[in-house]
Parts: C-alpha cells; structure tokens; sequence
C-alpha cells in the first residue's frame, strides 16, 4: 500500500516566478488578439494603456483632466518593452488618421521637466483599438472559464498586492535586498 506523499510547500521563489512564467506563456495568446490590428504587441500595451484611461475610467495611470499622459509615467506602466516608447509614439502619431496627440506640458503646473511631452489616444485610436480590447477580454473570458471564482479572486488580490508592494518600494530598489 502506497502513501500519498505530501506536495512540497510552496516557496516565495515559486509565486513570484509564475508571474513571469504565466507572462510568456501569454505572449502567444496576445500575439493572435493583436494580429490584423495593424500595431504590434508593444503598439497595443501602448494603445490600450490610453484607451484604459479614455473610455474605461482607469485610474492607476496618472493623467490629467484631459486624459493626457506623460511620458514618464507610460513608461513607468507598460507591460511591453517602454524602451522605445517615444518611437512608437512618433510612429502612432505620424498615422493617417494619428491614433495618438503629443502635447507639451506646462512644467510650473505639472512639475515635470519644461520639454516633457504628454500624450493621449485620439478618436480614431479607439476606434482602432477596441477590437482589440474586446478580443482580449473575450480570450481572458475563454482562458479564466471554469476556475472557481474564489480562486480568481485571490489571484486577483495577490498579483495586486505584489504589485502595490513593488510600487511602494519603486523609490529604493535597496529594498529589495536581504541584509542589506
């Protein structure tokens, strides 16, 4: 007669790496919602970051009054590579119709530097984009269907505390160390 053996406990290592583990293995499914679209995987993080702002009300991307964003924060936000975030930007707004506006901003009222730019998705960029959206939340639907919805609920509120973590400790990667 064989004992069932207990499942090892699980570490810290082993949550925070199935972030990243559950990441690339979206990459694939999020490739075949952008597909058609006529942007890049980058393109949409950017496109649906300030569709999010304009026409669904999020608010954990700083804008202002005008659903502007700066630079600065859309980097400090995007999923997918910012490194090239004012190319693509450029790229957005140079379309034809523009899927995004660039603005200046106003560096005594916004206390950012006095040549930082700001930008926002244009009506055509949602027009553009919700499908995309749409498709998204259609595959998350498809991918989420069938697991209880205390589990969904939980993961929901873990991947928000490590993230609200991180963003508290953002100032000072020192944090992050042991024994430090």
């Amino acid at each position: 007669m064989s004992k069932k053996r207990p499942a090892p406990a699980i570490e810290p290592t082993d949550t925070v790496s199935s972030v990243f583990t559950a990441r690339r293995d979206l990459i694939q499914g999020l490739k075949s919602v952008v597909a058609g679209s006529g942007v890049t995987v980058e393109e949409n993080d950017l496109l649906v970051s300030l569709f999010g702002v304009r026409e669904l009300g999020w608010d954990d991307l700083p804008h202002d009054k005008e659903n502007y964003v700066a630079f600065k924060e859309l980097e400090r936000f995007l999923v997918h590579n910012p490194s090239l975030l004012s190319r693509r930007i450029r790229k957005l707004a140079a379309a034809k119709p523009p899927l995004v506006e660039v603005a200046e901003v106003d560096a005594r009222t916004s206390g950012l530097h006095f040549n930082a730019l700001r930008v926002r998705i244009t009506s055509e960029g949602v027009k553009r984009i919700k499908p995309v959206w749409e498709r998204f939340a259609q595959m998350s639907a498809n991918l989420l269907q069938g697991i209880p919805k205390h589990l969904l609920e939980a993961h929901h509120r873990v991947n928000e505390e490590i993230s609200a973590r991180i963003r508290a400790r953002r100032q000072s990667a020192h944090d992050f160390l042991v024994n430090a």
